[in-house]
């Protein structure tokens, strides 16, 4: 059912027991000696009379490390509204996992009326340079937006339908990590003419099917999109490069689950749609594998508490950069699904490929067993919500272990 080990430190002695030699000298103050020797005596007098010494002093204190199984069960994910992750370093355009996103975009430092007055263009190009892709290639579409955004408020709503073609349309193939396309320098023109106008453009992938692709922002160093506008002086003849980033960038998303009677019944943990998976923690189970009684339970000092969850329980993931960032929060409120984040609770990873990933869950577990936090739930919580595709999936009926280390109270 569970392994358990065990090691016994022995504590200082206390001061009753201190033996103290005096060797006298000439000239030595019996005075002084006799009064030292009365204080020592209070001293033991006062040690004989107080209560529990819960330090241990002259005592065995124990330490023990448990793995317990059935103290833990997956009870359910529950999913929140699809948002911005602040400061994205990418912006997604595809379809997967059921989240749709389009990347939205904006040249903003474009030069004025009197420099396209006196020059020529020659050629317009964007540069984008990826982080990821699902699939080898993906078709996307740049549409024209409509409506002014901002990076953090803009949601899938707020731009709507809000977005038209082109008047030369613009498709390309991202099939490389960094490419340019060409573009129409009847674009750039309007948006140096119509400024107050110029709300950027819109990417989207219309005919993906579970693919995406991840391109840097300007939030990324230097590798955000880039225009490129080449031009000729209508006097000069001079031939003038103009490499102009994204003055703001990011991405929506629409949770087609939730237009499919999202399966209640599903346990995640995901970044897009924001999804956290709730766990039980059954007090009982715990108090009846380690032999000890409820009140005894409480009294312990728990060092270590850990979710042990097995690469078998994981049914399917995808995970950015290898692995998923986690902190277990307090279910404060289960009707609204309310998290509370409990002190000094530490950040756990689930690292994909792993065989076993632990979840720290010392504070939240101490303060239910300790009767302090009244519900016995814990939800996990990715840190990185809404910034990309990762999830992980569970399958139904898996039971994480339990791994504690606790010291066992001295008792009288």
């Amino acid at each position: 059912m569970y392994s358990r080990v065990i090691h016994k430190f022995t504590m200082p002695m206390a001061t009753t027991d201190l033996f103290m030699i005096f060797k006298l000298r000439k000239g030595f103050n019996m005075n002084k000696y006799i009064s030292i020797i009365i204080l020592v005596f209070l001293i033991a007098i006062a040690s004989c009379t107080q209560k529990n010494n819960y330090m241990g002093y002259g005592q065995d204190v124990v330490i023990v490390s448990d793995t317990l199984s059935n103290a833990i069960t997956l009870e359910r994910s529950f999913t929140d509204t699809i948002g911005i992750y602040s400061s994205n370093s990418i912006m997604l355009t595809g379809n997967f996992n059921g989240v749709k996103t389009r990347a939205l975009m904006r040249f903003g430092t474009l030069p004025d009326t009197t420099w396209l007055d006196s020059t020529s263009f020659e050629s317009c190009e964007i540069l984008f340079e990826r982080k990821s892709q699902f699939q080898p290639a993906i078709d996307i579409h740049a549409y024209k937006l409509l409506v002014d955004w901002s990076v953090g408020s803009t949601t899938w709503d707020t731009i709507g339908t809000e977005f038209e073609e082109f008047t030369t349309p613009v498709e390309f193939v991202s099939d490389a990590d960094s490419f340019y396309i060409p573009f129409e320098p009847a674009i750039i023109e309007d948006w140096i003419i119509n400024d107050s106008l110029n709300y950027g453009m819109l990417l989207d992938a219309p005919d993906a099917i579970e693919n995406f692709v991840a391109f840097y922002t300007f939030n990324s160093e230097e590798k955000g999109p880039k225009l490129r506008i080449v031009a000729i002086g209508n006097d000069t003849g001079k031939r003038d490069t103009l490499l102009l980033g994204t003055t703001k960038d990011t991405f929506i998303g629409f949770d087609e689950n939730m237009q499919k009677n999202y399966d209640p019944g599903k346990l995640t943990i995901e970044n897009l749609p924001p999804s956290r998976l709730i766990l039980r923690i059954h007090v009982d189970s715990i108090y009846t594998q380690l032999g000890i009684t409820h009140d005894e339970l409480e009294r312990i000092s728990i060092n270590l508490a850990e979710v042990q969850v097995d690469s078998f329980m994981v049914e399917n993931s995808f995970v950015f950069g290898d692995y998923m960032s986690i902190i277990p929060y307090y279910l404060s409120d289960t009707q609204a699904d309310e998290c509370t984040y409990i002190h000094s609770t530490p950040t756990s990873y689930f690292i994909e490929g792993d065989s076993l990933s632990v979840v720290n869950i010392t504070p939240v577990l101490e303060g239910i067993i300790r009767g302090n936090l009244s519900n016995p739930y814990i939800a996990l919580v990715s840190t990185t919500e809404n910034k990309d595709y990762s999830f992980v999936d569970f399958f139904e009926n898996s039971t994480p272990a339990l791994h504690i280390i606790y010291t066992k109270p001295v008792l009288e």
